[in-house]
């Protein structure tokens, strides 16, 4: 699913290592790149995988084939085939096969063909978010308190999925064919094809029953 217009990546191609503190002005292209401190990129990184183990800051575009982040990662915009983050990850625009993060995202907009799986363990953001296969939310802590709720919470204008299962989520429209919605949603509206359930201590608004994916209302 990677651009095909970008240069592509060989195994004889050199590693790129980050140890302590680098700015790097020009696109780079490796193997791999390696972040165990601070990295500040100004242009186009493309790499086989991309790991962070520290702060990373790319400020144009970054192609690869997987991403492992346990740190933050600040990125313009990122194509990859699977991103896993334990920390913070910061994006316009993410397209990837499979979506994994633990933690907190702030995203304008997430495309994934196969799943998305986030745990939260703080405020996060995605304005919007459309998945081909499976969406999970969740919370990395069980009986949230008062306090801790307004902290563990996903903030969206939109999701749509094949399968949700939504908890701890804010949203303005959420669509699916089969929605499973757990404590902690607030949602405007919801859109299903095949079966909606809704837990007691969540809210929905508005509730459109469709006769087919993209279909019109019964």
């Amino acid at each position: 699913m990677l651009s095909p217009s970008v240069k592509p990546v060989t195994a004889d191609m050199p590693p790129f290592k980050v140890r302590g503190a680098l700015t790097r002005r020009e696109d780079l292209t490796a193997s791999s790149v390696d972040v165990f401190g601070q990295f500040k990129a100004s242009g186009t990184v493309t790499a086989g995988r991309l790991k962070v183990s520290g702060e990373c800051r790319i400020a144009g575009h970054c192609l690869t084939a997987q991403v492992d982040s346990f740190g933050s990662l600040r990125v313009h915009s990122l194509e990859a085939e699977q991103v896993r983050s334990s920390g913070y990850l910061s994006a316009e625009e993410v397209k990837a096969a499979t979506f994994l993060a633990k933690g907190a995202v702030q995203l304008g907009r997430l495309t994934a063909s196969e799943s998305v799986i986030i745990r939260l363990s703080a405020r996060s953001r995605i304005n919007q978010l459309k998945t081909e296969g499976s969406l999970t939310v969740s919370s990395t802590l069980q009986g949230l308190s008062f306090f801790t709720k307004a902290f563990h919470r996903l903030n969206c204008r939109l999701l749509e999925g094949d399968s949700l299962h939504l908890e701890h989520t804010t949203a303005e429209r959420v669509c699916g064919n089969r929605i499973f919605m757990g404590p902690g949603c607030r949602i405007q509206e919801v859109r299903y094809t095949e079966s909606l359930h809704i837990d007691k201590a969540s809210t929905v608004k508005t509730i459109v029953k469709l006769n087919s994916p993209g279909g019109t209302p019964e």
